[in-house]
């Protein structure tokens, strides 16, 4: 079970990583507002993934073992961080309000400020599922804390889900097909952070926690290759997209063909 689950978790994290390298080399290449934000949106999104397969091989959580907790503080801000940069680059296609901006930005901030001073006061026993870390005292329920991120993380990610898709739709050709890879991917990962609050709330069984935990794990593996298919397309993705929209060779084929 170790097995599978460190495979795919890395499956996802490579792709990720392969998807901030590419929006990276695109940045430095164009030199535009617009990669520029793809750039660090997917670049700390790769990161995030990269230092979640980490943790998952150097920590085995079934046996209680936790990762030191600044880098459980750095994941965190550096997802929270990339979610504010994914809504940026969502901004560079449907303008938003200066007054959204700011709200975002505090609410990122305070994000991250939370994440510092709430501490773990459960974990995950593989004999008996989720139970009490003793000696822990935070200002609001743990349980609730993870709520609110869970609630955060879902509104965040199905607006980037939604918006993509009415935009990929009001679209054509290459354009159409991306903002639709993109709104795909998005929506898994909502659906994902839909899963989880049946872990926290309601005492699952060890069986419903490890059938929602493969779930979850398996449909983020989707969601990968669709986002990295939407942001960063291979070439032979748009020579099928090209061939398609003009029932034929793609354009550039046809002009050396002629040459």
């Amino acid at each position: 079970m170790r097995t599978s689950q460190l495979t795919t978790t890395y499956i996802q994290a490579l792709i990720f990583a392969a998807l901030g390298i590419r929006c990276v080399v695109a940045y430095a290449r164009e030199r535009d507002r617009r990669s520029a934000d793809l750039a660090w949106a997917a670049g700390l999104f790769g990161l995030s993934s990269l230092i979640s397969a980490v943790s998952s091989t150097i920590w085995d959580q079934t046996l209680l073992e936790e990762p030191p907790r600044a880098l459980t503080l750095l994941s965190s801000a550096i997802i929270f961080v990339s979610i504010y940069a994914f809504l940026r680059f969502l901004s560079d296609f449907i303008p938003f309000p200066k007054w959204v901006h700011g709200i975002i930005i505090a609410a990122t901030a305070g994000n991250i400020v939370l994440s510092v001073i709430e501490r773990p006061d459960i974990r995950f026993d593989p004999q008996r599922g989720i139970v009490p870390i003793p000696g822990v005292d935070n200002p609001i329920s743990y349980r609730a804390y993870i709520g609110y991120v869970l609630l955060y993380l879902a509104v965040a990610f199905g607006v980037l889900a939604l918006a993509f898709a009415v935009y990929g739709f009001r679209t054509a050709g290459l354009a159409r097909y991306r903002m639709l890879f993109i709104a795909s991917g998005f929506f898994l990962l909502f659906v994902i952070i839909g899963l989880l609050p049946r872990l926290l709330f309601g005492n699952p069984s060890l069986e419903t926690i490890r059938n929602i935990s493969n779930v979850a794990r398996y449909v983020a593996l989707f969601a990968a290759p669709l986002l990295f298919l939407g942001f960063a397309p291979p070439a032979w993705v748009r020579r099928l997209v090209g061939r398609a929209d003009q029932g034929g060779p793609p354009l550039d084929r046809r002009v050396r063909g002629a040459a």
